[in-house]
């Protein structure tokens, strides 16, 4: 039994004795296999970073050097498409097809960073312009005006808490008259129907003078802004209808004097096709801010052929948009640093 016990402990011993030795070979050879196994980590960790940051490198190179090229090639077209406009060429009066077919570029390539309204405007009046010409010029302002509306988004939702419940849509207003009406009479408009997104108003030469506009009245998306909406001098010729605007503000509660923006404000000004959102806006005390723009025109070509169109009737389709507040125009300089601020979330 004594000899089992002895036994026992030397197997024992013997096995720690190894494991002894195993630990310390595995020490061993580890310690002297941690440098070099270090160093290919750090190697390899230095190699991906240098790739992935030389990527990133050559990536923002190859953008930058796009966007200069780009901008040198935008430079030059600007150059090459106004100097025939505005520069001293002698072209304008010879040429104002021509002419045209530059204003269209200059309208679809630089919208969003100059006011071209008053060059398509000169360059749509210009002698001898072709009326084909200036019926695709016109069709052109159109179609930037839904770029410009496309990119701006919806309008804010309304206030919480305010005291009405004023719907997000934009106001379509459609102005009729008789084809048989001279085309370049001035006409006054009547008001047939009108609520908080649509208006319908008969327009004719006949009593201009004598007859009373009646106006309607639309709501900001925020409540605070009621906007009435005269229009006058609607112009088929040169598709232009001049606005009168009156915002009078919420009313306030009892009791509450009267702040600096319950004012009310008149604006007036003149649609025509070459009324773009990014320039031609009106900014409120309130800070709501909207614009009067064309939509469609019919006919819009002629011969006006049914069921294409309605050749006795002509009709005009004007959208009254309310903007975001975060907006500014690519040619205001923003003054409330602290909305700005809060926009950004800074």
């Amino acid at each position: 039994m004594a000899e089992t016990e002895g036994s026992r402990a030397a197997t024992s011993a013997q096995q720690d004795a190894h494991w002894k030795e195993l630990v310390v070979f595995w020490i061993d050879n580890l310690s002297k296999l941690a440098l070099p196994i270090v160093t290919a980590i750090v190697a390899l960790a230095g190699t991906y970073l240098t790739t992935s940051i030389n990527e990133q490198n050559n990536l923002r190179d190859t953008i930058n050097q796009r966007e200069q090229a780009e901008s040198a090639l935008r430079t030059s077209m600007f150059r090459e498409l106004v100097s025939p406009v505005v520069g001293n060429t002698g072209t304008m009066v010879e040429e104002p097809q021509r002419l045209a077919l530059l204003a269209e570029l200059l309208a679809l390539n630089f919208h969003e960073h100059f006011e071209l309204g008053p060059l398509l405007t000169y360059v749509d009046e210009l002698p001898g312009q072709d009326t084909r010409e200036r019926n695709r010029l016109r069709s052109i302002g159109r179609r930037v005006i839904s770029r410009q509306l496309a990119v701006l988004g919806p309008a804010d939702d309304a206030v919480r808490g305010a005291q009405c419940d004023a719907e997000r849509t934009d106001v379509d207003i459609y102005l009729t008259s008789d084809a048989s009406e001279a085309i370049d009479a001035r006409q006054s408009c009547q008001l047939l129907q009108g609520d908080d997104t649509t208006a319908y108003f008969a327009c004719s030469s006949a009593g201009t003078e004598t007859s009373e506009a009646v106006p309607f009245t639309v709501r900001s998306h925020d409540c605070q802004d009621h906007l009435t909406i005269l229009l006058a001098d609607l112009n088929w010729a040169s598709n232009t209808v001049r606005v009168l605007a009156t915002s009078q503000p919420a009313p306030l509660e009892s009791g509450v004097p009267p702040a600096a923006r319950s004012i009310p404000e008149f604006v007036e000004f003149t649609v025509s096709p070459y009324a773009l959102p990014f320039s031609d806006n009106t900014l409120l005390r309130t800070g709501n801010r909207f614009g009067v723009y064309i939509r469609q025109i019919e006919p819009s070509r002629e011969p006006c052929e049914p069921p294409a169109c309605d050749p006795s009737t002509r009709l005009m389709r004007l959208s009254l948009i309310w903007f975001p507040r975060e907006f500014i125009p690519p040619r205001e300089r923003p003054t409330d640093f602290e909305h700005i601020r809060r926009s950004l979330k800074l």
